[in-house]
């Protein structure tokens, strides 16, 4: 079993642009930053949907909270839910939900898991969970980009992510 310490630090290695894909035809940009001193890690979410790059980011900040590794997800849907990892698992690392802020009613559309595959240095999967209903959705909150969840129910969202490699500046 691993601790919080090293799934954090395997969380720290996605430093840097990732590039991939979903099997509902989303382009996905997310990059990663170590900020805090090394105590917290930051990651941007975009996609492009339609062809339309989505006009806002999702942020999600990971860090330690004593024993246990944390998440705060600030999701397009005005919400924010808090996770904690699951470290029972020796390769994967995997968040459940713990609750969430701003939920406009108790039913509300909400992202409840998200799981890390590391692959190798520069390949992972990460597997999003949601539950709740659309019908909850803030208007301010509407957009397209929610057109391939269902109405209602629980579902899952799987990007596999391929790192950006940088090139080196000529000499």
């Amino acid at each position: 079993m691993q601790t919080a310490r090293e799934a954090f630090s395997k969380l720290k290695s996605l430093a840097g642009e990732w590039r991939g894909s979903s099997p509902y035809g989303k382009d996905i940009r997310l990059t990663y930053e170590v900020t805090g001193k090394d105590s917290a890690v930051i990651e941007r979410y975009r996609h492009y949907w339609k062809g339309e790059l989505m006009e806002d980011e999702m942020v999600t900040m990971y860090h330690l909270s004593g024993d246990d590794l944390v998440l705060t997800h600030y999701c397009t849907l005005g919400n924010q839910p808090r996770m904690r990892a699951n470290l029972s698992i020796d390769e994967d690392v995997i968040f459940e939900f713990i609750g969430a802020s701003n939920l406009p009613h108790p039913n509300a559309l909400r992202m409840t898991g998200v799981a890390f595959h590391f692959i190798d240095n520069d390949n992972i999967t990460q597997t999003w969970s949601w539950d709740g209903e659309k019908k909850h959705i803030l208007p301010e909150n509407r957009s397209d980009d929610y057109d391939d969840i269902p109405d209602s129910g629980e579902g899952i969202d799987t990007f596999t992510l391929a790192r950006v490699k940088v090139p080196m500046a000529a000499e």
